[in-house]
């Protein structure tokens, strides 16, 4: 099976809601940053929108294909789909011992009542 690396900002990290989804996944770092700026939606759970010289902490993982679909599932993506909540893009992701490719789900655009993070850390700002 063929593994890809995921960088995850919201509830699929270690402290999230959603950290059962990669229980089985191997954990790579726990320092990371990719550019971005989260928000929070109101729902939940947190939105990422590209946004230069911003950095968003996170988490990165290896994961198998299946892990990747349940991941697609959870955020609602669907391969050329023009209406997925979010896209599932590609990043360059600033680990401890460099950089990384890795796949990331934004959202390409805010909503009105969507907040901005200002510490751009879901965790902290959820604790």
């Amino acid at each position: 099976m063929k593994k890809q690396l995921v960088f995850v900002y919201g509830t699929l990290r270690k402290e999230g809601d959603n950290a059962h989804y990669l229980e089985n996944a191997k954990y790579i770092d726990h320092s990371c940053y990719a550019e971005g700026q989260l928000y929070d939606t109101g729902w939940g759970y947190p939105a990422l929108i590209l946004e230069k010289d911003k950095w968003v902490t996170g988490e990165l993982y290896e994961v198998t294909t299946e892990e990747l679909k349940r991941l697609d599932e959870l955020e609602d993506f669907v391969e050329n789909r023009a209406d997925n909540l979010y896209e599932r893009i590609t990043v360059m992701v600033h680990t401890t011992s460099g950089k990384e490719e890795a796949i990331m789900y934004v959202m390409r655009n805010i909503k009105d009542h969507f907040v901005s993070i200002v510490e751009n850390d879901w965790i902290r700002y959820v604790n």
